[in-house]
């Protein structure tokens, strides 16, 4: 993979944007649905029977559905989806909206999604309001794809998750903002490894607060570390560091890699906490790390993090997009310890 498509890769992984190929293009009038409960706006009136358990481990589904309940304030927003036929590994893009119109502002404390069974990733974006991606996308627009940036660059991060059931909640007085009627981008991937067609289908809540209650905004980094191979039948490690090139509060980490990914370790680096030990995660389902506190990294110090990988097929593993190669990617969000501090882009590749 050269640097600079691992460059474009890192901005859709980061919940930013992603090149990616296209295909097999479909559009239509709508088609996904949004359920309001009691949305927050500060303006307008925007307001086959087998059962399977997603690793999150609460929620229990018949293959194929979604069960995410309607959040008590704010609203879900559902894709259409598609079927995907056995043994096929495949990532599709689709635009959905979010309710109200262009008056109305939603401040949001926290997501919650859910997706159907044999699921990969999601990776939800928004398009910037008024923006030339904005306009060029309508509801129901869905096309195979590597990342959202595949109709359009002018793209932010909303949320994302290697779970079919995942919760976000940020910490106080942190959350993220959106228009009434803003455009979404929904990115799953999706292996079906079962002898049946399954139906790809995503689900997310977003949990509204007043305007009052939110004063900085939450951001995604990744730090990638791209130069690992990985033989045939062996086990190897793998570490990068990455620094941040501003002060920044972190409030939680998340380990990206697949099936063959075994531990995962992530320490300090620089500082005074350079090299203390953070977390150990034994393997590609426990993906979260939520620190007690949020902890400020002071502009030069980052994270030390690892990956062990133990391949046990017969092809070499690398950095790559499907789900038969790996990936070696700490993720983390990140705010602003003042308001009004810098907001610099915090990503890092580290070969």
């Amino acid at each position: 993979m050269s640097r600079r498509h691992a460059l474009a890769l890192l901005a859709c992984l980061t919940h930013v944007a992603c090149g990616g190929s296209s295909s097999d293009a479909t559009s239509g009038g709508g088609g996904s649905t949004t359920t309001a409960t009691t949305a927050t706006a500060t303006s307008g009136s925007g307001g086959d029977g087998a059962t399977s358990t997603t690793s999150g481990g609460d929620l229990t589904c018949p293959i194929g559905e979604l069960c995410l309940e309607p959040p008590a304030s704010g609203f879900q927003v559902t894709t259409v989806g598609d079927a995907i036929q056995p043994g096929e590994d495949v990532e599709y893009c689709e635009v959905v909206a979010l309710p109200g119109g262009p008056d109305d502002t939603y401040f949001v404390e926290g997501f919650e999604l859910a997706m159907t069974s044999f699921s990969h990733h999601l990776i939800v974006a928004a398009a910037m309001p008024d923006s030339a991606t904005e306009q060029a996308i309508t509801p129901g627009m869905k096309q195979k794809c590597y990342g959202a940036d595949v109709f359009g660059g002018d793209i932010t991060g909303v949320t994302g998750s290697q779970k079919p059931h995942h919760e976000e909640q940020f910490p106080p007085g942190v959350g993220k903002r959106f228009k009434g009627g803003q455009k979404l981008i929904f990115d799953y991937h999706y292996f079906n490894s079962s002898s049946s067609p399954v139906k790809a289908r995503a689900a997310v809540n977003f949990k509204t607060v007043d305007a009052s209650m939110v004063t900085r905004e939450a951001h995604a980094f990744g730090f990638y570390n791209l130069g690992f191979s990985v033989p045939p039948n062996s086990t190897k490690s793998f570490s990068g560091e990455c620094r941040f090139k501003h002060d920044v509060m972190v409030s939680k980490l998340t380990r990206h890699t697949h099936q063959w990914g075994k531990d995962f370790s992530v320490a300090y680096a620089g500082g005074a906490k350079d090299g203390e030990h953070i977390w150990t995660t034994p393997n590609y389902e426990d993906t979260d790390h939520l620190f007690a506190e949020p902890v400020l990294m002071k502009a030069g110090e980052g994270f030390r993090f690892s990956c062990e990988f133990a391949n046990t097929t017969a092809k070499t593993l690398k950095f790559g997009l499907t789900a038969s190669d790996e990936m070696c990617i700490l993720f983390g969000t990140w705010f602003t310890p003042m308001i009004g501090a810098p907001e610099e882009d915090q990503d890092c590749i580290t070969d």
